[in-house]
């Protein structure tokens, strides 16, 4: 995992020395894949005005998460041989996003923007897993099972709102949200079955703090 956070810190030496406004952020996930439902994460973003109407924001976030759920991989013709596995995960997330936003509103007090985002994810965990039958308590395997580096690429929307003048007059309150899906190649490929297959929902909310650096 040495590229994300090779281009992590690349990234923030970049957003100190050229950024036009730039955003930390916390943020909570929803998700269609169990391993990544309530996550949390942390993120960077750069912010540059197009035009009065435009702007266009590049960032990079991680998100991490530990999870517990049951799972039923298959069921025998048998309701004794159903067979059932509690799953701990530690999955984390790590992508690169490039979104244009449309000011819906925006005047020295409050902006509203929505618009397209387009991302680069790496998904990557571990997983410990306890197998038993379903109706007892007998467990049969207990053993961990690393979740190999997974690469997707995602589309979404994200729209955020801004409180300006936040404390200092160049500090802002955002509060942006992030739904997105994740498709990768192994999402158009029947033969394999990854953990992280790409069709992947998520929707994430975000409260963050932006500095503007230009008058």
């Amino acid at each position: 995992m040495k590229a994300p956070l090779i281009t992590f810190f690349v990234f923030s030496i970049g957003l100190s020395c050229f950024g036009q406004e730039v955003e930390f952020c916390s943020s909570l996930n929803t998700s269609s894949e169990q391993r990544f439902q309530n996550s949390f994460g942390i993120g960077l973003q750069y912010q540059h005005d197009l035009s009065n109407k435009f702007k266009v924001g590049l960032g990079v976030h991680y998100n991490f998460n530990k999870s517990q759920f049951d799972n039923i991989p298959y069921v025998d013709a048998d309701p004794n041989l159903i067979i059932a596995d509690k799953i701990n995960s530690n999955s984390k997330r790590f992508s690169v996003r490039l979104n244009i936003q449309r000011f819906l509103k925006n005047n020295e007090n409050v902006s509203i923007s929505l618009g397209p985002e387009i991302s680069y994810n790496y998904l990557w965990g571990l997983d410990q897993i306890e197998e038993k039958l379903a109706q007892t308590s007998i467990t049969y395997y207990n053993y961990s099972r690393s979740i190999d580096l997974t690469k997707d690429f995602g589309v979404g929307l994200i729209s955020k709102v801004e409180v300006k003048s936040f404390l200092i007059p160049k500090l802002s309150l955002c509060l942006t949200i992030r739904p997105e899906l994740l498709i990768g190649k192994d999402f158009f490929s029947k033969g394999s079955n990854p953990i992280f297959s790409g069709g992947l929902g998520f929707t994430e909310f975000q409260i963050g703090l932006k500095y503007r650096f230009k008058k």
